[in-house]
């Protein structure tokens, strides 16, 4: 199969490459054992060899030196009669003897001039021991005379001088051979060192060869394909992810590229339904501006973030808001209305005038709530969940009243083995608002807590807890948002905001099923210098889901100062 990028023809996958580069290898490193092997094998048959000649001349010393010790005992014992030069003679003649047969086994067959020069000094001491016999025999008679006759008639007689004469050639012959094969032996050893020099060059060739290729076949076409997509989620979605490559690394660019310009291709469609709801529509983008939240309020010893993603256009019947009081109190609010769509935001709309209007003059969150509800009083088919929560900075006390909302979480990090752990919610004290509890006495209760140094609020809509894959899919529910929550161990507002919508979107499996609204409120710990005055960045929550779905506004942040 052959593969084009940018019109170049790419014929040898990565897979061929890597497989004949390791054949390569496997065949250079089999060429460098076997020379190696050889010559190492080579240099010990002619270490053997010359070894070989050494034992041959020590053998060789022996016939000699034991061939002179008998002769000059034997002589002692013919001239003096002493038997112990006697008993030194018989031991030397044994020595000589088995020199002889020693040096008579190890002749090498392939030099007949040693073995024929040997075979001569055999006969010469053979000769030499017929001639000294009679003497012998004679002293041993006691006729010490005759003996002594003997004796001064062959002084005269060549015997032992030819006899080491046959043995000194003998001895020149190996000297000679064992000459040539120590030549052999410093040539071959030379040679070998060559050949290992060669080799370990080689192989340090080898070593950045490999390295070179793995570089430019592989790492090389990586680092420009994640150069791109760096790029590209950045937010450059201009840049072509197309590298020239192998085949395997250029088909993951070819998907990658085909993934950027689907989101060309979405985001283009999400611009034109904008501008087209815009031009068309301006009464549903004034509703949405009126439910923009206000800027999250700079209040010492706290920080807060808060994030909106809508399921449908770019109106949602969730909205939250978080507003600074007369009194300096500051006031959360959370709600979501059902439906979704240009309706739901209107009604919407009407909820949050009448609550922040509400707890402008009277800072009560039953009370509020209470008023709220009139809204539904001709929207029969409409209800809406709602917490109200006005909280004292300075002291953490909170009062609340809860409206049928999913309850928020007060969480503190650490404790019992775990990153974050739930030390308290904030409970249902009243049903929904709806057109079922208009002016109902006391239908909504207030509650009070305390949230203390370290710990955080968070307050949702049910589109987080209730995100799922499909219709008969498990829910992430509480345990999921907490599990996930593990990440963000000190509970710093942005990443929790963050972090929960990533859990939401990853468990829905990446489009929205639901409105997800989600304000974090975190009291910093006493004397703790990370409360600072430098406002925090903004934490980016994805503008669309995976199938170009509905826009989400971002993690708004709250500068904090230290208490």
């Amino acid at each position: 199969m052959v593969s084009t990028v940018r019109g170049v023809p790419q014929r040898m996958t990565l897979q061929v490459r890597v497989g004949l580069l390791a054949a390569a290898v496997l065949a250079m490193v089999a060429l460098l054992l076997g020379v190696l092997i050889s010559g190492q094998s080579r240099d010990e048959r002619l270490t053997e060899r010359l070894d070989y000649w050494r034992t041959l001349l020590q053998q060789e010393d022996a016939v000699t030196d034991s061939l002179v010790r008998w002769y000059h005992a034997q002589r002692d014992y013919v001239l003096t009669g002493n038997q112990r030069r006697l008993s030194d003679s018989e031991r030397h003649h044994a020595e000589m003897e088995e020199a002889l047969r020693e040096l008579s086994a190890a002749m090498p067959p392939q030099d007949p001039h040693v073995r024929r020069a040997t075979g001569h000094l055999i006969a010469e001491i053979l000769a030499l021991e017929a001639t000294t016999a009679p003497e012998v025999q004679a002293r041993r008679r006691g006729d010490p005379v005759a003996a002594s006759s003997l004796v001064e008639r062959r002084f005269d007689a060549p015997g032992l001088d030819r006899t080491l004469e046959a043995a000194d050639s003998v001895k020149a012959l190996t000297e000679a051979q064992r000459v040539a094969a120590e030549e052999t032996s410093r040539r071959a050893a030379d040679a070998l060192q060559l050949q290992q020099a060669v080799v370990g060059i080689l192989a340090l060739l080898l070593v950045p060869t490999v390295l070179l290729l793995v570089r430019r076949w592989i790492l090389q076409p990586l680092a420009r394909i994640r150069e791109r997509l760096l790029a590209v989620s950045g937010g450059d979605l201009n840049v072509p992810v197309e590298v020239q490559a192998p085949p395997e690394l250029a088909d993951v660019a070819s998907a990658a590229e085909a993934m950027r310009r689907r989101i060309l291709d979405e985001l283009a469609a999400s611009v034109a339904a904008r501008e087209a709801l815009e031009q068309g529509q301006p009464l549903v983008m004034e509703v949405r501006a009126q439910l923009e939240p206000h800027a999250l309020p700079e209040v010492p010893g706290w920080s807060a973030a808060a994030a909106l993603r809508a399921a449908e256009g770019v109106l949602a019947g969730d909205w939250y808001d978080v507003v600074n009081l007369p009194d300096g109190d500051v006031a959360v609010l959370v709600t979501d209305v059902s439906g979704h769509g240009a309706r739901a935001g209107i009604v919407a709309m009407q909820v949050k005038r009448v609550l922040e209007s509400s707890l402008h003059l009277d800072p009560r969150p039953d009370a509020a709530l209470a008023l709220a509800a009139r809204v539904f009083a001709d929207e029969a088919e409409r209800f809406a969940s709602c917490l109200v929560a006005v909280l004292e900075p300075a002291t953490g006390v909170l009062r609340y009243a809860n409206a049928g909302h999913p309850p928020p979480l007060v969480l503190l990090p650490g404790g019992g083995g775990r990153s974050v752990r739930v030390v308290d919610q904030l409970d249902v004290t009243g049903p929904l608002l709806s057109w079922l509890h208009v002016d109902e006495p006391g239908a909504w209760r207030a509650r009070t807590l305390t949230l203390a140094p370290g710990a955080a609020l968070l307050a949702f809509t049910d589109g987080l807890i209730e995100a799922r894959p499909g219709s008969g899919g498990e829910e992430l529910g509480v345990e999921g948002v907490v599990e996930a929550l593990a990440q963000v161990p000190d509970l710093d507002p942005a990443r929790v905001v963050e972090v929960a919508l990533e859990a939401a979107r990853r468990r829905s499996g990446g489009r929205v099923r639901d409105d997800v609204t989600l304000v974090a409120l975190a009291r910093a710990v006493q004397g703790s210098r990370s409360a600072a005055s430098t406002p925090r960045p903004v934490a980016p929550v994805p503008r669309a889901d995976q199938d170009g779905g509905p826009r989400a506004r971002e993690v708004r942040a709250a500068p904090t100062e230290g208490p």
